[in-house]
């Protein structure tokens, strides 16, 4: 990967015209990911403890924000137009919690994923003066957004003293497009404060990863991992409803009670608002 980077890098710079102004952009803010299947299968979860269980305490949380930073070098071709190629990384994770209780019965369900990844961007730039200090930057191009996906969700009850951790890591690389917007404050010669926003478009489908599972009970206790664990999407239907879940394993999860059985998908794709400095050299 690093050797690919500097290979574009070089590319792009060899390209320039002599007399280009080099631009360094460093960014860093939120970024936020559109709904998920991940997201709609603890929702379900969530939703089937509601309608099954006396009790529940806590609230469903999305795997949705998180922070983000950025690095892009920025070849003019001319006064509007230039090339960028940036690297970057934004994070995402989240805790959900679920205590639940049934007469004498109580247990808990809980879920902490995390998202980490890195885009390598390749961006067309428009560049605009709008008066003596500020500018406008309008950019859009495709990347490569290596992805690591890392799950650990756990199920225990007082009941004979269950008690179940699972694990699941995937990494993946898959290609989407990205667009923004950017405003520029000159404060000094060749120094610029930078606002900017983005959106994104990208999907990695089939995600396949190394998973563990340990479970004790008062009897005793195992464990097992292995590879290629695959993370699967399907419907639950009990008497009470249809809910969406997710599953990690190396097999097809079957039960009279599951449908719409599928690979789950995890969408990239989202927004972010950053802010920074732009150095020209």
């Amino acid at each position: 990967m690093r050797k690919i980077g500097a290979l574009v890098l070089a590319a792009v710079l060899t390209a320039a015209p002599a007399s280009a102004a080099v631009s360094v952009k460093l960014t860093g803010g939120l970024t936020y990911l559109f709904e998920n299947d991940y997201n709609s299968g603890v929702r379900g979860a969530y939703d089937f403890l509601k309608d099954n269980y006396e009790s529940v305490t806590g609230l469903f949380r999305p795997l949705s924000l998180g922070g983000s930073g950025a690095v892009e070098v920025i070849v003019p071709f001319d006064d509007r137009l230039g090339l960028g190629f940036g690297a970057g990384v934004f994070q995402v994770s989240v805790k959900n919690r679920f205590d639940y209780a049934w007469w004498v019965y109580t247990g808990t369900e809980s879920y902490e994923p995390r998202l980490t990844v890195i885009p390598i961007t390749l961006n067309l730039h428009y560049h605009r003066p709008l008066g003596n200090a500020l500018d406008v930057d309008l950019f859009g191009g495709a990347g490569g957004y290596l992805m690591r996906f890392e799950n650990k969700s756990s199920s225990t009850s007082d009941f004979f003293a269950y008690d179940r951790e699972k694990t699941f890591m995937a990494q993946k690389m898959v290609f989407g497009l990205q667009t923004g917007i950017s405003l520029e404050i000159k404060v000094i010669p060749h120094v610029a404060v930078v606002l900017q926003s983005e959106a994104r478009l990208a999907k990695a489908t089939y995600i396949q990863g190394d998973w563990t599972e340990e479970e004790s009970w008062f009897l005793g206790n195992r464990r097992e991992e292995g590879q290629n664990g695959i993370f699967w999407f399907y419907d639950k239907t009990d008497v009470n409803g249809t809910y969406p879940q997710v599953a990690f394993a190396t097999t097809q999860p079957s039960d009279p009670a599951f449908a719409n059985i599928r690979k789950g998908t995890f969408d990239l794709s989202g927004l972010s608002a950053a802010a920074g400095i732009k150095i020209t050299f």
